[in-house]
């Protein structure tokens, strides 16, 4: 069964990925390598067998295959953690996961607002585009593997998820900068539910002081990360309420219009 990472793009699913990657998968030397132990969804492996990506009618076709895809990664009968932008909802009627193949999920929100600036700078698009993208619920992304990412508005992404009728566990990425040892504590407490793992706080101390941003970046710097595909520098700033220098009035407020409810219930607003 999977146990879903979820997040809109650029809301900090990169870092638990890390944390948890090297929290399970202790390895020295290149922290990234750990990554493999928890895939992205979709990438090309998992399609493997199914169809040939490149005789696609058209790339969106690839939501058709979802399921498919998700039940060969479950015939190894584990706990399989993978990580995705996905929106959690039907695309021209077709699901994107099922009771049989997805057991829970975690999601991880950041205000919309940084999301705008952060993906703007990590796909080097002006602001102004940036919000436009977060905002159309027809949004849909290409990954570093050149296939199609169902993502749709933040606001549609994140209720699709939050919604969604499996066991859950949302997470703010602004909880996980004031308190990264209290809140990735409460993640691995909630992928204990599923996989049997051992939660000993020194080893969180440890895992978290791993992959602090000044040393992810370090490490990429000096390793490389093959997911930065536009080379921008994949681990910039990681801070908190960057867009009230980057973003203008009119920006703002446009964000806070589209997204005037849910940001009040995540007291963003």
């Amino acid at each position: 069964m999977i146990l879903w990472l979820a997040s809109y793009p650029k809301s900090g699913n990169t870092w638990i990925r890390l944390l948890l990657a090297n929290y399970l998968y202790p390895k020295t030397n290149n922290i990234f390598e750990n990554l493999i132990k928890i895939p992205r969804f979709p990438n090309k492996k998992q399609f493997s067998e199914l169809v040939n990506l490149d005789n696609l009618g058209h790339r969106t076709e690839i939501i058709k295959y979802f399921i498919d895809a998700q039940d060969k990664i479950n015939l190894n009968n584990e706990i399989n953690i993978i990580k995705t932008h996905n929106c959690g909802c039907a695309i021209n009627d077709y699901e994107f996961t099922n009771d049989q193949n997805t057991c829970g999920f975690i999601y991880l929100v950041r205000d919309p607002r940084s999301v705008a600036v952060s993906y703007a700078h990590h796909t080097k698009i002006s602001l102004e585009k940036s919000v436009n993208n977060i905002i159309s619920e027809k949004y849909i992304g290409i990954n570093d593997e050149n296939l199609v990412e169902f993502r749709s508005s933040w606001r549609i992404n994140y209720l699709s998820w939050v919604k969604a009728p499996y066991p859950k566990l949302i997470i703010k990425y602004e909880d996980m900068l004031k308190d990264t040892v209290g809140s990735f504590k409460k993640i691995l407490e909630f992928v204990n539910k599923f996989k049997t793992i051992e939660i000993n706080t020194e080893k969180i101390k440890k895992t978290v002081e791993l992959c602090q941003f000044q040393n992810l970046k370090s490490q990429e710097n000096k390793f490389g990360f093959k997911e930065d595909a536009f080379k921008v520098g994949f681990f910039r700033k990681g801070i908190e309420d960057e867009w009230k220098t980057k973003l203008n009035d009119e920006q703002a407020k446009k964000i806070e219009l589209f997204f005037n409810k849910e940001m009040k219930e995540l007291k963003y607003i």
